[in-house]
């Protein structure tokens, strides 16, 4: 029975690639086939698994990258299909006939909810966990609950990878004995000692309950932290990331240097996340490693800067990293935002997450316009209005294209603030090829 499973598995993977059903289907009827069939693979001897409410795939993926680069074989969801059947269908791919994955590592992506069934079929070496901030709530309700099921799903072999910064993720360690990984970033030109942002994910202490106080914010909850009444504060971080703005570099606890494809703060905690992952490996050397992001894009368009930044709908920490950085910068912008579908998972059109968007940042910045386009266009239109933005500044479009000539014609760089589903396309229209 094991065998026929992974093999019709196997099948219904070289069928379906052509017709895009080859992500989760072949898992699922494995799993109909044989409900046991978890236990007959063989895993590699280390198994390292992403979760988050967001940069859990790009994380996933350059720990992947990376360790490829450095001549290991990887077995690893890059298409994200990360729940159960969709990790079922990566252990079918990978293994042979008879359940043996001969990789040298599984490096797998998981939806955060999931890990409660997959944990206890896969046994894990390493979890990474990104980040827990409110993320699609028609789905996940409030963001304790998501915690709250990662945390009841480590296992005590668990080696964790944390953010120290982020104090919301020492609820995941509070009461366990887990070997645990910090990294984080130290105070730089960008942090801030003010809070920037109304809704934060958390503001207090888990041992307490008393109020959070910070020496300094690098973004929205994450910084330098302590608590007002008992002794819970940031901990010592393993793996302490120094940014040069200038020379696009994180100088690593004096010992490593990292190029950076860029340095909008999602990107640097991800790849600090894996980079980190990746030393605790053994695998990095020390001079400099370049790991491999691509949620970011640069060009010009007419001797203007096109700035694309990769959002990830209902997820507002996202936005807000993306408008915290184009913050940095003087110049005259364009800010084109929005996206084709909230979700392609369910059909809720909950625009609740807008409103823990800082677009009061706008404010701070010199704005040619704000242009909104997709399906929610007015919803987008009317949370920028709201923010207090001259409405006169504020365009609607039904699609990018047409967008276009209202961009062409605007005056300053053009920053994109889109979802995934809309990044090509926008770079196609502005660059008129396929890069």
């Amino acid at each position: 029975m094991n065998i026929i499973s992974i093999i019709i598995g196997k099948i219904i993977i070289l069928i379906g690639k052509p017709i895009g059903r080859s992500s989760s289907l072949p898992g699922m009827v494995s799993r109909k086939i044989n409900k046991n069939i978890y236990k007959f693979f063989k895993l590699p001897s280390t198994v390292i698994a992403v979760t988050g409410s967001s940069g859990k795939g790009s994380t996933s993926s350059v720990i992947a990258d990376t360790l490829r680069s450095k001549g290991y074989t990887v077995a690893h969801n890059k298409i994200g299909s990360n729940l159960s059947d969709g990790i079922l269908t990566l252990l079918i791919e990978n293994a042979n006939i008879f359940g043996k994955i001969k990789k040298d590592y599984l490096v797998y992506e998981i939806d955060e909810r999931y890990t409660k069934y997959v944990f206890d079929k896969i046994k894990t070496d390493y979890l990474v966990v990104t980040n827990i901030t409110r993320d699609q709530p028609p789905r996940q309700g409030h963001h304790d609950i998501v915690l709250n099921i990662i945390s009841e799903s480590i296992k005590e072999n668990m080696h964790l990878i944390l953010n120290g910064e982020d104090a919301y993720l020492q609820k995941l360690v509070s009461n366990k004995k887990n070997k645990v990984t910090y990294f984080g970033l130290d105070k730089n030109i960008y942090s801030y000692e003010k809070n920037k942002f109304n809704v934060l994910n958390m503001s207090y202490c888990p041992i307490c309950n008393s109020s959070l106080v910070y020496n300094y914010y690098n973004f929205e909850n994450t910084g330098d932290y302590y608590c007002s009444k008992c002794d819970f504060k940031k901990p010592i971080i393993d793996y302490l990331g120094n940014i040069d703005y200038k020379k696009n570099v994180i100088n690593i606890n004096n010992k490593y240097k990292l190029s950076l494809d860029n340095n909008i703060l999602y990107s640097v905690y991800n790849e600090l996340a894996a980079f980190t992952t990746c030393a605790e490996l053994g695998i990095i050397k020390e001079n400099e490693d370049k790991l491999n992001t691509k949620l970011f894009n640069k060009y010009n368009f007419e001797n203007r800067e096109v700035t694309v930044l990769n959002n990830k709908n209902e997820n507002s920490s996202t936005f807000n990293q993306s408008l915290l950085y184009i913050e940095r910068f003087n110049d005259l912008k364009v800010v084109v935002i929005g996206w084709k579908e909230i979700s392609r998972r369910y059909d809720f059109d909950d625009l609740s997450w807008l409103y823990d968007i800082e677009f009061e940042l706008l404010n701070n910045m010199n704005i040619d316009s704000v242009i909104c386009v997709g399906i929610h266009r007015f919803d987008i239109a009317t949370r920028i209005k709201l923010s207090g933005i001259d409405q006169n500044k504020i365009h609607t479009f039904n699609n990018l294209e047409e967008s276009f000539d209202t961009i062409k014609n605007s005056k300053g760089n053009i920053y994109g603030i889109l979802n995934f589903d809309y990044v090509k396309p926008f770079n196609e229209i502005l660059r008129g090829d396929n890069k």
